[in-house]
């Protein structure tokens, strides 16, 4: 997808977050197309590949184009965090991703959630691991 006026392709930006050092979230920015989806293939091997992470969270909030290559990167990660034992799941809020999520029916075998506090509190609640706000940490929204 070409950035608007620029006749260029618009690059395609993932930064990995850790919370903790069991969970990952990784903020995708741009479009992911078939030119692109192996940058995001690339962050989630490498997350996955992090022995103490249990719990990985693509944060796709910012993404403005969603090709089938890059639904097939989410699935192919999702099927791989599945076979090791990690807990994967999706952000996006209500825009175009979330419609391409749920039409393609990717939405139905990832977990996908509207803001990154619920993936982050009900991903790291299912892999057992102590209460992502941290102690004593606000939460949002509220106190701890």
């Amino acid at each position: 997808m070409k950035a608007v006026g620029s006749g260029r392709a618009e690059p395609l930006r993932v930064r990995r977050v850790e919370y903790r050092s069991d969970l990952v979230v990784l903020v995708v920015d741009g479009c992911v197309e078939i030119s692109s989806a192996a940058v995001l293939g690339d962050a989630f091997a490498r997350a996955m590949a992090d022995r103490a992470c249990r719990v990985i969270v693509g944060d796709l909030t910012a993404v403005r184009f969603l090709s089938a290559a890059g639904l097939r990167v989410l699935v192919e990660a999702a099927a791989d965090a599945r076979a090791r034992g990690i807990r994967l799941g999706l952000v996006a809020s209500e825009s175009i991703t979330m419609r391409v999520l749920r039409m393609s029916g990717v939405a139905a075998t990832i977990p996908v959630f509207t803001a990154l506090s619920d993936g982050i509190r009900e991903l790291a609640a299912g892999a057992g691991g102590p209460d992502p706000a941290g102690p004593g940490r606000a939460r949002r929204g509220g106190t701890a």
